[in-house]
């Protein structure tokens, strides 16, 4: 009982939160990273997110945490059935990187955009990939 009722508090604080048309706030973080000609979609919707964008995102987000929370769950009983955990994550991890892929590609479709280059980005995955096998 006081794990849901935990959950619905929660559900319900960012719900107020993302829902509430308060007056907005300027970013604590100035970098131009976050500046709005670095984001051309947000330029041309108006210069930063409207009501809209807000409920969409939180929906998607809602509805993201309520799959992975029933995976869990699933996984579960699937590991009961089942027991091999490699196996289980090995199908889990290739399918994730299938869905990842199909959504990329659906998204990102200008070629230009694919090409690696040797900047920063690639740098940081270098890395990561260098101090995960460590």
């Amino acid at each position: 009982m006081a794990k849901a009722a935990g959950v619905a508090l929660c559900l319900a604080g960012v719900l107020t939160i993302a829902l509430y048309t308060g007056p907005s706030m300027s970013p604590v973080n100035h970098h131009r990273a976050f500046a709005a000609h670095q984001h051309p979609h947000a330029a041309a919707a108006g210069g930063g997110g409207g009501k809209g964008t807000w409920i969409k995102g939180t929906f998607f987000m809602l509805l993201s945490n309520t799959t992975w929370s029933l995976w869990i769950v699933l996984q579960a009983s699937l590991l009961k059935e089942y027991p091999n955990k490699l196996l289980s994550t090995l199908v889990q991890c290739g399918l994730s990187t299938a869905q990842s892929f199909l959504l990329a590609v659906a998204v990102e479709r200008d070629p230009a955009a694919w090409k690696l280059q040797l900047d920063v980005g690639l740098l940081a995955v270098a890395y990561s990939v260098s101090s995960s096998n460590n």
